[in-house]
């Protein structure tokens, strides 16, 4: 990328920040006649979205995307839309290049914020502190614990199961299926902080809430300790299983198996930006679609790039191309990618969005969050789906 074109970029984006605030509004409500809208055949027309310059006057000069952890396999899809003009930032854990769908470039730029230690506040605070943000990755459980101070509306399901788990060491427990066996075995489940999902294990009886651990740090404990951690079943048991220094093999359930079954990993925008955005978020929503759905279908070059990124980030957390390999591999054979109950891939399903709001909203008053009585239309929106991509299987 040259100078001059980042240049050119940094001021068009000045630019759009300046209209951005002109047609936000502080409150969540947002007057939809602020915002241009294509004519309704635009909207879903593959033709559109692989046109050169696509995105370049409908959206911000640099489509910014804060994830919540390092780079992997989960987030496929979106290292999808990056091009061969990639620039990796060590420092601030970002990664940036064209914005390219299908080869083409679509005259914007995508810069991918990671999360864990390169976040200093959650997503959802980082996207009301930067204006810059455009998407976040946004659960359902921090949509609703965050509405009252930041709402947020989900516009893309990236995983139709959430792979969170409890995980456990299986050599020294082998008689343990679920986290309700684990728990009468072990003394500590470990987990980052005050998790609600925890609550609803306590609240559900499946645990007790002596056993657990606030103090997690996302790494391999099972190697050292006899205890339980949260992680991803798409993630460490792959690690654990190919450690070179004590290989284990990892047992694990499903949080989404016992009931607590949010949307994890939402792309979602700011609410009070739906109408600055939607012009943008009508072509670019269905490329994250395609997207996901080529990443499952063809992941090579992704995940060589998400290898990449993570070693030049030279941080604890690592990746290789091993770890990407099984982490998309599970993705599939755990049916964390999927449609759900309609055909159209990447949509949530209100009724189980309503049901997540019913199981959750009053663990997270009892933490002593302001929430508010929601339903899913308040949180999320199929308005960007278009109807007809789905995912086929394997």
């Amino acid at each position: 990328m040259t100078p001059n074109h980042r240049a050119r970029r940094a001021l068009l984006s000045v630019a759009v920040v300046v209209i951005v605030a002109a047609c936000g509004s502080a409150s969540s409500t947002v007057d939809d006649t602020t915002s241009s809208e294509p004519a309704a055949t635009d909207v879903f027309d593959l033709a559109a979205l692989t046109a050169p310059g696509s995105l370049g006057e409908r959206c911000p000069a640099t489509v910014v995307v804060q994830t919540d952890w390092f780079p992997q396999a989960e987030h496929g899809g979106t290292y999808e839309l990056l091009g061969e003009d990639v620039v990796i930032d060590k420092d601030a854990g970002t990664t940036r290049g064209a914005l390219t769908f299908r080869g083409v470039d679509t005259g914007v730029d995508l810069e991918i914020r990671a999360g864990g230690p390169f976040l200093e506040s959650p997503v959802v605070t980082e996207m009301y502190l930067d204006d810059a943000v455009t998407l976040g990755y946004v659960g359902n459980d921090t949509a609703i614990s965050r509405y009252a101070d930041a709402p947020t509306l989900a516009v893309f399901n990236a995983l139709n199961v959430s792979p969170q788990a409890i995980l456990w060491n299986a050599d020294q427990h082998p008689a343990a299926k679920t986290i309700a066996d684990i728990a009468q075995e072990v003394d500590r489940i470990s987990v980052f902080g005050d998790r609600p999902f925890m609550r609803y294990l306590v609240a559900q009886g499946t645990v007790r809430s002596e056993q657990i651990d606030g103090n997690y740090k996302g790494n391999l404990l099972l190697l050292t300790d006899d205890i339980a951690h949260q992680g991803y079943a798409t993630s460490e048991p792959h690690k654990y299983a190919t450690n070179t220094d004590a290989p284990l093999t990892a047992g694990w359930q499903l949080l989404h198996d016992v009931g607590w079954s949010q949307y994890p990993q939402n792309l979602a925008i700011r609410s009070d930006r739906l109408g600055a955005l939607r012009s943008c978020l009508q072509l670019l929503v269905p490329m994250m679609q395609h997207a996901k759905l080529d990443y499952m279908a063809d992941p090579q070059r992704t995940n060589a790039l998400i290898v990449r990124v993570v070693a030049e980030f030279d941080s604890y957390w690592t990746q290789s191309e091993s770890d990407v390999a099984y982490g998309h591999a599970s993705m599939l054979d755990l049916g964390v990618i999927g449609n759900g109950t309609t055909p159209t891939f990447g949509d949530l399903d209100t009724d189980r969005v309503d049901a997540f709001i019913a199981t959750a909203t009053p663990i997270l008053r009892d933490q002593g969050l302001d929430v508010p009585d929601l339903r899913a239309g308040d949180i999320v929106t199929a308005e960007f789906l278009d109807p007809a991509i789905t995912f086929t299987g394997k």
